[in-house]
């Protein structure tokens, strides 16, 4: 039924008040038709038994039988006025001794009420007084002036009346439910006209809305509170989509500032060795200077695949439970060598089990072991710490140093972010080694947390949920 409804929110719900002010009133106005109608028949019922009872007062006063004949106007003009009454006076012997209509061909072969007993409605009857005519009928016998004779009374009233009055109310009741319908539909497509004017308005500033003016913000306020939750809802979806729109600005001017780099090195060692015939020596060594710029190209290219993939779901996890002080170990061995060249010790520290992936486990440690021990003064320790917890698996890298100012922490983990051009100036960094781990921390539905006071300690924090 809704597919058919017009597209037009206004005229459909004006559509749906008068299908509910049609419903409502046809139920109404078939109420008061039964109730008219009961009570029609309820009068026309006790109207004939007043006028057993009227009729028998008139019988008490008549002497006989041939007066009854003799003056049948005084009986007739009881019925007069009243269309649809039939009555008939008869005998004990049958015959007939006054009638008011000729149209009823047999007479009703119904109970006669005693006389000396009040009639009651039970015993109205259905009377078919002619052929497709059917009349109330009641029948009871009332007394003369002599007691001892009695004289049948029956009085029948016909439906033809009741049914032309209920006719004509019928006729009346369908005119006013059309007309009401009618009514309701056309104050309900005025009342929703205007009561969505807010929406329009709404509409209207949505519609001003563009990339360039990501920054504009609907007005809840102008609008029913029904529709303030749908506004806020929108806002908040403006609010991601600008914080998307401006951290996508920022990484394309990121990426273009990191790949503008190598590849300027590249064009500068090429241009200068070009320029005039060069030593074997110093070919190899122009040589070996782009291979560290293409092997950071390389590494750059891959980190931002990876990203890309983990941001569309297409990274594939296989879980196991890792023993996190072997994993940690494992991984301090592997850094060793590094540590020693620089000055610096690793320490593994706490027992737990984690449940991860174990390629992007260590790949997520590894990035933050290597900026421990990048930015460890010589003589420091890196300490590698696992602690269980009733809900999730803490895996920290603490380091001692220079520090993190609190300004730089919350945007510490976006791609390309650069907390001083110490950072950007090592061939070694792509920039992403951060954005990764907060990357591989989402696909295990984990977190990344940092915390760091200047000069003093540093530290990286990976949750990891016990249950995914």
């Amino acid at each position: 039924m809704i597919r058919f409804l017009p597209h037009s929110l206004t005229t459909r719900l004006a559509l749906l008040f008068a299908a509910a002010a049609l419903l409502t009133l046809s139920v109404v106005g078939a109420y008061l038709y039964r109730s008219l109608a009961v009570q029609l028949q309820s009068r026309d019922e006790h109207e004939l038994i007043g006028k057993i009872e009227q009729y028998r007062h008139i019988l008490i006063e008549t002497p006989s039988v041939r007066a009854i004949i003799e003056h049948q106007h005084r009986f007739v003009d009881v019925a007069t006025g009243h269309d649809g009454l039939i009555v008939f006076l008869r005998a004990a012997d049958g015959q007939i001794l006054m009638r008011n209509r000729n149209d009823a061909v047999s007479l009703p072969d119904i109970e006669v009420v005693p006389a000396d007993r009040v009639p009651a409605e039970s015993a109205l009857q259905v009377w078919r007084y002619a052929p497709g005519k059917v009349a109330t009928t009641i029948s009871a016998w009332g007394r003369l002036a002599d007691p001892t004779t009695q004289v049948q009374i029956i009085v029948a009233r016909t439906a033809s009346e009741r049914m032309e009055l209920l006719g004509e109310y019928l006729m009346d009741i369908l005119g006013a439910v059309l007309a009401g319908a009618a009514c309701a539909a056309m104050l309900g497509f005025i009342v929703v006209r205007r009561s969505l004017r807010p929406v329009k308005a709404v509409a209207q500033q949505a519609h001003s809305i563009t990339a360039r003016r990501l920054d504009k913000r609907l007005d809840a306020s102008a609008v029913p509170s029904e529709l303030q939750a749908l506004v806020k809802s929108f806002n908040a979806v403006l609010d991601r989509l600008q914080e998307s729109f401006q951290r996508l600005s920022q990484f394309s001017a990121d990426l273009a500032h990191d790949l503008r780099t190598p590849l300027y090195n590249l064009t500068m060692q090429t241009q200068v060795a070009l320029s005039k015939p060069r030593a074997e020596e110093e070919y190899v060594a122009l040589l070996g200077s782009g291979l560290e710029e293409y092997e950071r190209l390389t590494r750059m290219v891959e980190s931002m695949l990876f990203l890309a993939r983990a941001d569309n779901a297409q990274v594939a996890l296989s879980r196991s439970a890792l023993d996190g002080k072997e994993e940690l170990q494992r991984i301090a061995e592997y850094f060793e060598g590094i540590a020693e060249d620089v000055g610096v010790r690793l320490d593994v520290e706490g027992s737990a089990t984690v449940n991860a992936d174990p390629a992007l486990f260590r790949r997520a440690v590894n990035n933050l072991v290597s900026n421990a021990i990048r930015y460890t003064p010589s003589g420091g320790t890196v300490s590698l710490h696992v602690e269980q917890k009733p809900t999730s698996t803490l895996i920290s890298v603490s380091n001692p140093g220079q520090g993190i100012d609190a300004e730089h922490l919350p945007r510490l983990f976006d791609r390309f972010y650069r907390v001083d051009e110490a950072r950007s100036q090592s061939t070694s960094s792509t920039g992403l080694g951060l954005a990764i781990v907060a990357s591989i921390m989402k696909l295990h539905g984990g977190q990344a947390m940092v915390s760091s006071t200047p000069n003093e300690m540093t530290t990286f924090t990976l949750l990891f949920p016990v249950k995914h």
